[in-house]
């Protein structure tokens, strides 16, 4: 572990302690437009989201094993000198990144004190989520950066603890560089199927456990990694003309290895991932299923107004993601239209896969309309595109759940 964190260390040591690592627009703006961009999102908001830049994730995090109590009393120590207590991320007491990664590092020691392997494990977990929301939303500064890694070493540590089957793997791309992945096998079994399963702008390799679970529950392996420019894979971007290689880099680690039945694997991506994802579905006719949830595939790439109705903390993801500075919309606007499938040419209404796919949102969401859904769907000749809820970014009720693992394990 130590020799893994050493470089992000070194990194952060000649980085000036007073280093700003939010956006102006973040700085700039007002409770009222935060809250109404945060509310496109999310339903039910905590009532204290009004003056956070950052989507307060409540539900996600407790899931991890915090308690909101515990959450709530850190966000208590944040405030900076804008309107918004989290606008700025100094490396300083009272800024987000320093005061989740102290309380962290107090539940990292409390966790190495047990000597229960069970409730050891809870307590790394507890640990990770703490470590996780520290290093949120990954904007690739170096406090950010080692909070997030200290967020997977105690994730791993916390399952293999458990007794879960868990790696941390490498893959290798074209260039001689890797994506960091961790691979999730069930307990028991040989010759198994396998999901690739990746996440948005803001959400890490760490971060779909409920869902990896029921995937290992029904023996089958999941191998989560971050699109690039995301979480763990921040030294890459999105790059038009590369946009799978992460994705075909997981598909070669699965097919190569002698534990996987590489005639059974399948993926799910997730909102951000839509570019990477789709160039990838539409590449590898390997694949056995396809889910594309709620997946960025046009909507703000090419219309830029909708990016009102999405949190600036997002957006500021999203162009960091697409190789931009977080806030840099003359960037976006440069540069969002070229990944947008529209513009590529595939939304002609003509299927050109078999591939079962599904895209499923809810009805209303500003990173894929149900339109954008429709036209995901029609891809394939064996495409459907559902929905789950009225509005927000993403179906997250159980049922939503259920569908996709559903889907996953009848056509793989």
């Amino acid at each position: 572990m130590k020799k893994r964190l050493l470089p992000l260390l070194l990194s952060s040591m000649c980085v000036p302690i007073l280093l700003p690592i939010m956006s102006l627009t973040a700085q700039a703006q007002t409770t009222e437009t935060n809250i109404a961009s945060h509310s496109s999102f999310k339903n039910n908001l905590d009532e204290i989201q009004q003056d956070f830049y950052r989507s307060l994730r409540f539900e996600d995090w407790t899931q991890a094993g915090l308690a909101e109590i515990e959450i709530k009393k850190v966000l208590e120590s944040i405030h900076s000198n804008s309107k918004l207590r989290d606008a700025e991320n100094l490396n300083l007491p009272t800024f987000w990144t320093y005061e989740f990664s102290h309380a962290a590092d107090l539940l990292q020691q409390q966790a190495q004190q047990l000597k229960d392997p069970e409730a050891a494990a809870k307590a790394y977990m507890k640990a990770s989520t703490m470590y996780l929301i520290a290093s949120y939303p990954n904007l690739k500064r170096p406090n950010e950066l080692l909070a997030l890694d200290n967020a997977v070493n105690n994730y791993v540590k916390s399952l293999q603890l458990a007794g879960d089957n868990v790696t941390l793997v490498h893959l290798p791309l074209a260039d001689g560089t890797t994506v960091p992945g961790i691979l999730h096998l069930p307990a028991q079994g040989s010759n198994l199927p396998a999901v690739i399963w990746s996440g948005g702008v803001d959400k890490t390799l760490i971060e779909h456990h409920t869902s990896v679970l029921k995937l290992n529950a029904e023996g089958y392996a999941v191998l989560t990694f971050d699109m690039p420019g995301a979480g763990l894979d921040y030294k890459h971007s999105l790059t038009v003309g590369a946009l799978d290689s992460s994705h075909q880099a997981a598909f070669r680690y699965l097919e190569n290895n002698t534990n996987i039945d590489n005639n059974r694997i399948g993926v799910l991506g997730s909102s951000g991932s839509g570019p990477a994802l789709l160039e990838f579905a539409l590449k590898q006719p390997k694949l056995k299923a396809i889910v594309a949830r709620c997946s960025l595939v046009d909507g703000p790439l090419t219309n830029a107004k909708l990016l009102n109705f999405i949190p600036t903390m997002s957006v500021d993801a999203l162009i960091a993601r697409l190789g931009g500075d977080p806030g840099d919309k003359v960037y976006y606007a440069k540069n969002a239209a070229n990944y947008s499938l529209a513009t590529r040419g595939y939304f002609d209404g003509k299927a050109r896969i078999n591939t079962p796919l599904l895209a499923i949102n809810t009805h209303k969401d500003p990173v894929a309309m149900p339109a954008d859904v429709k036209k995901t769907a029609a891809l394939s000749s064996q495409g459907e595109a559902v929905f789950f809820g009225k509005a927000g970014h993403c179906p997250d009720s159980q049922a939503a759940s259920d569908y996709v693992i559903n889907f996953l394990t009848k056509n793989i």
